[in-house]
């Protein structure tokens, strides 16, 4: 890796300005650069066993990785050490060849990318159970966004680009160093949004207003995209568990109504039994009481509670007719005890039906 400060500043668009009131000075920055070059292999490594792991998450839908390029790191490095730039940060002042690794927490970038914005909860448990996190994981919204429950868990922050993002650094140490890797996890309309931002907005039109308006439109319609896509899996479950609370109460009431069935078979045979047995007491008794039971039967099933209603076929008039006399039959039988009810020996009784008798008129009688 050949490069001198001159073509350094120049492919990178730094300022000589910039340059000099910058902490770093070239030499060490260059030495960064070189050692970070030497370990690309390396650390792409690393990155490819990050990411083989995450992608066993079922929620992941898919993952990118990168190794951070040198020169984008030296670059990084002098924007870190610019007092006077939003993205200063006073740990990078003392940066040098033998701790960048521990300062530096994206030299291994990791992204994975998911469907539906809440997977990233399952996603983030995965995650934690298998490394240990460097410092609070950040949840990066948009200004506007809402922060609803679940979110305890991260350091929210808004983002002054409007990305959506969580993410996290993990430490670990694949050979004698150790190094920090940054995984992120957004949406895939996420993702989209990002990339476009980033391909559009850098370098060129990075002060652009009418630019940066149209992404902000668009940055909003992939949150919008995230919210349609949540309300779709949302209505499908609803529509899935439905059907299925349907299909349950009509094998319920298809069991409920066998049963009935089966208790006005059984209660015709008691009917039939009882006006068979005529003066045998003792029979009768027993049938009332098996009639009883059978009656209490079918009530209970008549007062279970009100379910959906299913197409079936309508009963018999007989049945139902049937149905409600035995209900007013069991009040009756309830108001006394089997033992009370009076023997009434069967009388049968001819009705008696008088025809009217026509008299014959004599012949010779005039009408």
């Amino acid at each position: 890796m050949e490069l001198t400060l001159e073509e350094f500043i120049k492919r990178n668009n730094i300022t000589a300005e910039d340059w000099n009131e910058s902490l770093v000075e070239w030499d060490t920055l260059r030495e960064i650069g070189l050692d970070h070059f030497s370990k690309l292999e390396q650390r792409k490594e690393t990155a490819e066993l990050f990411a083989r792991i995450i992608q066993r998450c079922k929620k992941v839908h898919s993952v990118r990785w990168r190794v951070k390029d040198p020169e984008h790191l030296m670059e990084k490095i002098v924007r870190k050490t610019l007092e006077t730039s939003d993205s200063y940060n006073p740990q990078y002042n003392d940066i040098d060849k033998n701790n960048y690794h521990e300062i530096v927490t994206d030299l291994v970038g990791v992204r994975a990318l998911h469907l539906f914005k809440d997977d990233c909860f399952e996603i983030d448990e995965y995650l934690r159970e298998i490394w240990n996190t460097k410092e609070t994981p950040v949840y990066y919204v948009r200004g506007g966004d809402e922060t609803g429950d679940g979110l305890e868990r991260f350091d929210i922050k808004q983002h002054p680009a409007g990305y959506r993002s969580i993410h996290y650094v993990f430490e670990s140490q694949p050979l004698n160093q150790k190094i920090y890797s940054e995984v992120q996890v957004r949406t895939i309309f996420e993702e989209g949004w990002s990339e476009i931002d980033h391909k559009v907005r850098y370098p060129n039109f990075s002060d652009n207003e009418q630019v940066a308006y149209f992404l902000r439109i668009f940055n909003r319609l992939a949150g919008s995209a995230d919210e349609m896509g949540t309300f779709v899996k949302d209505l499908v479950s609803e529509i899935e568990e439905t059907n299925n609370e349907l299909s349950r109460i009509k094998e319920e009431n298809l069991s409920i109504k066998n049963e009935n069935e089966k208790n006005i078979a059984e209660i015709d045979r008691l009917f039939a039994s009882l006006e068979a047995s005529n003066n045998k007491n003792s029979n009768q008794e027993e049938l009332v009481k098996d009639l009883k039971g059978q009656v209490d039967k079918l009530k209970s099933q008549t007062q279970k509670r009100p379910m959906y209603k299913v197409k079936k076929s309508e009963p018999s008039s007989v049945k139902v007719s049937k149905a409600k006399s035995l209900l007013d039959l069991l009040d009756e039988i309830e108001a006394q005890s089997v033992e009370s009810i009076p023997v009434v020996e069967p009388k049968v009784v001819k009705r008696v039906v008088k025809r009217p008798v026509h008299k014959r008129k004599p012949a010779n009688e005039k009408t």
